[in-house]
C-alpha cells in the first residue's frame, strides 16, 4: 500500500524556534509515510525549511495558490489519485501525531484491523493542553470527522463526488463523511492514537465562585461554519437526521460558549448575523472578506 502525506503551509516558517517546531511536527509522520508533498500557499518560497528538508528524498515541494480550504484539500486528493496512492493524509501547521500514532494506524490499515469499506480513519483529535485518556475499545465507527490528520481512502474518494466546493471554507469534511456513509462506507475513529492540535487559545471566566473555561473561536471560521452548516443540514436531511440533530445542538452550545467567554462576542454576533443572512440569500463561496463588523 502507498501512504502519502500533504502538508499545507499558509504562513512564513522563519526563525530557529518556528522552524524547529515545524520540523518536529513533520517528523511525527515523515519517517513512516511513503512520500511527503509540501504545498506552500504563502507568497514567498519557504527557503529555510526547504534547506533543512532537502536531505530527505521522500519530500517534494511546490508553491501553489491559496484558493480556500475546500479547493486546497481537493488539490491534494486529486494529486493522490493521479499518483495512485492508497491513503492520503492532509496536515496543517500546528498539528502532529503523538508518539507513534501515524505508524500505528498505518500498520493497522495494512493489516485490515478496521474492517471493510472504510473511507476515513481518524486519530483521536486532542488539544495539546488536554490529557490523553486511553480506553479499552481500540476503535469505533463514528458519524463524521474533521479531515486534517486523517487517513483518507483514495480509492473511495475517487468514486465519490469529492469535496463540495460552495462551502469554500470548513464543513466540507463533514459533508464528505456523510456523502461516503450514504454510499455504505464507514468513518472509523482510533481511540488511543492521538493527533495533537496546537491551534487554540484557552479562555477563562469566573462567575461568582465558579470558574469556567473554554476555547476562543476564530471569527473567520465562525462565519463560514454559521453559513455552511444549514446547507449541510439541508443536503442530508433525508439521510441522517441523528447527525443533523447532534450538529444543531453542538452549534447552539458553541454560540453559548462564545457569549460566556469571549470579550469580542459583539463582533462575532454581527458576523453570525451576516452569515445567516448570506445563507438565506444563497451566497456561498468566498465571502467573509466582504463582511463589515
Amino acid at each position: 500500500m502507498k501512504f502519502v502525506v500533504y502538508l499545507l503551509l499558509n504562513k512564513k516558517i522563519n526563525g530557529a524556534e518556528t522552524i524547529k517546531e515545524t520540523l518536529d511536527e513533520i517528523y511525527s509522520y515523515l519517517v513512516h509515510c511513503d512520500k511527503l508533498y509540501i504545498f506552500n500557499m504563502f507568497h514567498e518560497t519557504q527557503i529555510p525549511l526547504l534547506e533543512l528538508l532537502s536531505q530527505h528524498q521522500k519530500v517534494e515541494y511546490a508553491d501553489v495558490e491559496n484558493k480556500g480550504e475546500v479547493v486546497n484539500y481537493q488539490r491534494c486528493m486529486k494529486h493522490a489519485v493521479s499518483i495512485e496512492a492508497d491513503y492520503a493524509t492532509i496536515m496543517e501547521l500546528g498539528y502532529y501525531f503523538e508518539d507513534n500514532a501515524y505508524n500505528t494506524i498505518r500498520r493497522s490499515i495494512i493489516q485490515n484491523e478496521y474492517g471493510e469499506n472504510v473511507a476515513v480513519v481518524t486519530p483521536m483529535p486532542v488539544y495539546t493542553c488536554e490529557e490523553k485518556n486511553d480506553v479499552a475499545q481500540t476503535h469505533r465507527d463514528i458519524l463524521g470527522a474533521h479531515l486534517v490528520g486523517t487517513f483518507i481512502n483514495v480509492h473511495i474518494y475517487k468514486q465519490s463526488d469529492g469535496f463540495y466546493e460552495p462551502y469554500y471554507q470548513t464543513t466540507f469534511d463533514y459533508d464528505y463523511c456523510l456523502q461516503v456513509r450514504k454510499n455504505n462506507n464507514r468513518i472509523v475513529l482510533v481511540n488511543n492514537q492521538v493527533l495533537r492540535n496546537k491551534n487554540f487559545k484557552a479562555v477563562y471566566k469566573k462567575v461568582l465562585f465558579k470558574s469556567f473555561n473554554g476555547y476562543e473561536r476564530n471569527t473567520y471560521q465562525v462565519y463560514y461554519e454559521t453559513r455552511n452548516r444549514p446547507l449541510l443540514w439541508e443536503r442530508y436531511k433525508d439521510f441522517d437526521r441523528k447527525y443533523i440533530s447532534i450538529d444543531k445542538k453542538q452549534q447552539n452550545l458553541e454560540f453559548k460558549e462564545m457569549r460566556l467567554f469571549e470579550k469580542k462576542y459583539k463582533d462575532k454576533k454581527l458576523v453570525i448575523q451576516q452569515a445567516r443572512l448570506d445563507y438565506r440569500l444563497g451566497k456561498f463561496g468566498k465571502a467573509f472578506e466582504e463582511v463589515k463588523y
